[in-house]
């Protein structure tokens, strides 16, 4: 479905031109699992997700050319755009499997010269794992898998994949990517970055793949002019019946905009909370904000962000006599000794830089929260002491806390989301995000906004 809009995207915007101008790129994969206690503890500890092998694979891509109404992308030195298929083999550990992902992602020049570019290449798609929980887990489970037993071996190792809860996932990558011009139409193209395989905790266990990945390849441009023109100052590809417009950057067509959107989800939290049946929690987003935007391409503002997350209203089982009408949650993070729905709402403002491809927008949302109950349940142990000692916790907006460990102890003060967006309307849009505290997703959401 992402594809499928990137493409519908391009072909409107390149729908007054000539024709469409495509590249072709195919290219090696191999890397290496991120390995970090810190980060990712389930992968850190077991040395079955050491693999006995790299990571290998292999990318193909067809990327579109800024031409028609995207001529402004070339004031960004030829920014295109480009939808991919990848197959990673994750290593030599068959608890591991495979990994195919589909994908969309721009390609953001910073420097290009005749012989060489280099640049950014955000990307983001959905990945199908062929290794999960439920189908390495080794033993009879007679209460069924949404137990979420820990299999280990007479070493402590995991003998399960801990780190994969379901077959779709979410997949995220930033690569660093380096181009050189062969001959005419061909150039050699290589990238090497982060790249993400979960579920953003929609289906527990959920720690994640974290790799770094790195590709050479080749990328044909078919009918490609291997001439090279200096054209307001900037060094620009020349296309058969692509015209360098007279006005390279063609203006926008306003200068601020607002926007107000709200979204829902599901969430689970925790292995132990799913017996004797499954549970899920209900999440969600509303956000306003205001942009400004000195070109067409780009974006960049702030926003206040009203989020829901109904895990707050559980109580931690050691106080589950005292609530019976309440969930109970065995995860020793959170000190939640009654159920409260106050709990469940939080306050944040957010910086948002946001990149703009006709219909399509993507932005990394950074923010800090406002109003925050969590913060004074968070680590566990911390509010337990001071609860028992009469002195509630009382945080202030900035804090000390070992960012590294977000997540696995406590929240903290800063969250992320990263944000794609699609207009199918003039003032109507329909958004996907992922919430994030660190390294660890806190639920995927989904809805509508409007622009003003």
């Amino acid at each position: 479905m992402l594809c499928a809009l990137c493409l519908h995207t391009y072909m409107y915007g390149a729908q007054d031109s000539s024709r469409v101008q495509l590249s072709y790129r195919l290219s090696g994969v191999a890397g290496a699992m991120m390995l970090d206690d810190k980060v990712d503890p389930w992968i850190g500890k077991t040395n079955y997700f050491i693999g006995q092998k790299p990571l290998s694979g292999a990318e193909f891509a067809v990327e579109f050319q800024p031409t028609g109404r995207w001529s402004s992308m070339q004031e960004w030195n030829n920014s295109s755009v480009g939808i991919g298929a990848t197959y990673i083999h994750l290593g030599g550990s068959p608890m591991l499997g495979d990994a195919f992902a589909i994908h969309a992602y721009l390609n953001q020049p910073f420097y290009r010269a005749k012989h060489f570019a280099i640049g950014l290449r955000p990307t983001v798609g959905v990945a199908f794992c062929t290794k999960t929980y439920q189908n390495t887990f080794p033993y009879d489970n007679p209460h069924g898998w949404q137990v979420y037993q820990v299999a280990k071996d007479g070493n402590g190792d995991y003998i399960c994949n801990w780190s994969i809860g379901s077959v779709v996932n979410a997949y995220l990558a930033v690569d660093l990517f380096m181009d050189f011009p062969i001959q005419r139409g061909f150039d050699i193209t290589c990238s090497f970055g982060w790249h993400h395989i979960s579920n953003g905790s929609v289906k527990h266990p959920n720690s994640g793949y974290n790799m770094f990945l790195g590709e050479i390849g080749l990328r044909y441009t078919p009918g490609q002019d291997a001439v090279w023109c200096k054209h307001h100052d900037r060094t620009l590809y020349e296309y058969p019946e692509t015209h360098v417009p007279k006005k390279l950057y063609d203006g926008v067509s306003k200068k601020w905009d607002v926007e107000m959107s709200i979204t829902g989800g599901v969430k689970q939290n925790y292995y132990r909370d799913n017996y004797p049946k499954m549970q899920y929690f209900a999440a969600a987003t509303f956000g306003i904000a205001a942009h400004w935007i000195p070109v067409s391409i780009f974006k960049i503002g702030g926003g206040f962000d009203l989020f829901f997350d109904d895990y707050y209203r559980c109580v931690n089982s050691d106080f589950a006599t005292a609530n019976p009408d309440a969930r109970v949650t065995y995860f020793g993070k959170t000190y939640l000794k009654e159920s409260n729905i106050a709990n469940c709402f939080r306050v944040g403002f957010s910086v948002q830089p946001t990149f703009v491809i006709g219909k399509l927008s993507a932005g990394i949302h950074v923010g800090f929260y406002l109003y925050d109950p969590v913060k004074n349940l968070e680590p566990y142990g911390d509010a337990y002491k001071a609860d028992q000692a009469g002195t509630p916790l009382d945080r202030g907006i900035f804090y000390t806390y070992d960012f590294s460990k977000a997540s696995n102890y406590q929240d903290g003060w800063c969250y992320t989301q990263f944000i794609l967006k699609y207009r199918v309307l003039e003032h109507l849009f329909v958004q996907v995000g992922l919430k994030t505290h660190g390294v660890r997703a806190e639920f995927i959401d989904a809805g509508l906004g409007v622009s003003l």
